[in-house]
């Protein structure tokens, strides 16, 4: 290497390291408080990220919001992204059920992206619900691929992709994050037959991410999935009487988010569950409670990038305060 490439690549390294230093150290970005205003928030909506066939054989295209720090004022040359998945037990709900969700995170610096997803399935026909789980991951597998295809234009780095959901999306985001082909086709061998490659909700993209991180809202993934491959830091909301989707282990649903949070515990993988003691399938509905969660998701997700995470479970709301 001659002088001049080795001065420039010092350089670099010292520019990085200094954005990164400010982040971490010095700006309340990625934080329990705003860093950007709502007016300073852009946003990309109704974007068309791909096509797939639904449960019923017909075409349908996804769409997706994607939300943002206007590009021009923020001075982060990258910035990391979340994807946030509805829920609605796969037969239900919009992206819009986060739209709240998404400009508060990207008021907080974050790039975020909402998304529709496939849903229905038949009732009446055995492992269809399995199907819905199947086409909510490519469907998610694709959004992230358009996504990353997009990193130039939104500044997005795309070695920080964080995922996350409520309840089928808390599903889909870890489903998405750990299961891969061949643990589907041990489960379901016929799905990648009848519905295609997890990488296929036609867009012939072919992008490189990393998932560093999940909010997991009352989700569930199948054992023989989280069991394998390497696991992922995890921010998990939960409430201890939820027969929906059990917060323990359970034959239909899998691991919880408590077996899900020992587990990364004993594998010395920094995770952080609040468990509420009476709480069902319906906890923090209020508006006070989901900034209590956008909060603690964005808090969760700095201590990752600033690589100072560590364990967390509580049986109460404690307050998100990473500010300082």
């Amino acid at each position: 290497m001659n002088k001049q490439k080795l001065l420039f690549t010092l350089c670099l390294i010292l520019t990085i390291h200094h954005a990164s230093a400010q982040v971490c150290n010095e700006e309340p970005r990625f934080t329990n408080t705003d860093y950007f205003s709502n007016i300073q928030i852009d946003s990309l909506k109704n974007i068309t990220y791909g096509e797939a066939t639904n449960y019923k054989g017909n075409s349908q295209d996804l769409k997706m919001d994607v939300y943002f720090p206007n590009t021009e004022l923020d001075t982060l040359k990258k910035r990391p992204f979340i994807l946030l998945i509805h829920g609605g037990g796969f037969t239900g709900g919009t992206r819009e059920r986060m739209t709240y969700h998404s400009v508060e995170l990207s008021k907080r610096g974050f790039v975020v992206a909402t998304i529709s997803y496939r849903l229905g399935y038949d009732v009446e026909i055995f492992g269809s619900i399995q199907k819905a789980v199947y086409r909510a991951q490519q469907d998610a597998n694709t959004a992230l691929r358009y996504i990353a295809s997009q990193k130039e234009i939104l500044k997005i780095d795309t070695e920080w992709f964080f995922i996350g959901g409520s309840s089928a999306g808390a599903v889909t985001s870890l489903s998405t994050s750990y299961a891969s082909q061949a643990e589907w086709n041990q489960i379901a061998p016929e799905f990648e037959s009848d519905l295609g490659l997890l990488e296929s909700s036609n867009n012939s993209l072919n992008e490189i991410f990393t998932i560093k991180g999940i909010y997991n809202f009352m989700g569930a993934i199948p054992p023989v999935v989280f069991n394998s491959g390497n696991l992922i830091p995890t921010i998990s909301f939960h409430g201890d009487l939820d027969t929906t989707v059990p917060i323990g282990k359970n034959i239909m649903t899998g691991f919880g988010s408590r077996p899900i949070h020992e587990l990364l515990s004993k594998a010395g993988v920094c995770n952080d569950l609040t468990v509420v003691p009476d709480g069902g399938h319906g906890i923090y509905r209020s508006k006070r409670d989901v900034d209590f969660r956008i909060n603690r998701v964005a808090c969760f997700f700095k201590s990752l990038i600033c690589n100072r995470c560590v364990d967390f479970m509580a049986e109460e709301s404690i307050p998100a305060i990473c500010t300082n």
